[in-house]
């Protein structure tokens, strides 16, 4: 009767199990016959609104923003010159909610708390530690050559 050695085996198969996962993790398909790229008239707007422009110390204010894009093409990828962004799919027109997508900024710094946790409804959540006037923007680097820039929106912070 042959012994086997349980431990053994199950060390050997789980490292052959790392290995499957990392070379499937590695796989990049390849790309599509047609992709989409910045056209010569691509644009991105992004709105913003805030639930509140006035506030205590520490109360939430929930941050909204809805992003449009245009202005894209669709060509071979085998033109696709280096450099150039593309993407698989048409990027969405209109996007209802994406402040969570969005990289905010906040004017005097250093008394916004932004939330970490992801929110379902992809808005994102701000208090303030101290009063004053903060000024808000925020800043999509999606679907485009460069980042855009929403307008600012002002929130007073009282006592």
């Amino acid at each position: 009767m042959r012994h086997i050695n349980f431990h053994s085996y199950l060390k050997q198969a789980s490292g052959l199990l790392c290995i499957l996962v990392l070379v499937a993790g590695c796989y990049d398909p390849p790309p599509p016959a047609h992709v989409f790229i910045p056209g010569p008239d691509v644009g991105t707007t992004v709105m913003i609104s805030v639930s509140t422009k006035t506030a205590a110390v520490d109360e939430p204010i929930i941050l909204y923003a809805s992003r449009t894009s245009s202005g894209f093409v669709e060509i071979l990828y085998a033109d696709v010159q280096p450099g150039v962004q593309w993407w698989r799919q048409m990027p969405p027109g209109y996007e209802k909610e994406v402040a969570g997508n969005l990289r905010w900024f906040v004017e005097p710094e250093g008394s916004a708390r932004f939330n970490t946790d992801l929110r379902m409804d992809l808005t994102r959540e701000v208090r303030f530690s101290k009063p004053g006037a903060y000024q808000l923007r925020a800043v999509s680097a999606a679907y485009g050559p460069k980042p855009v820039s929403s307008k600012i929106v002002t929130i007073e912070v009282v006592k």
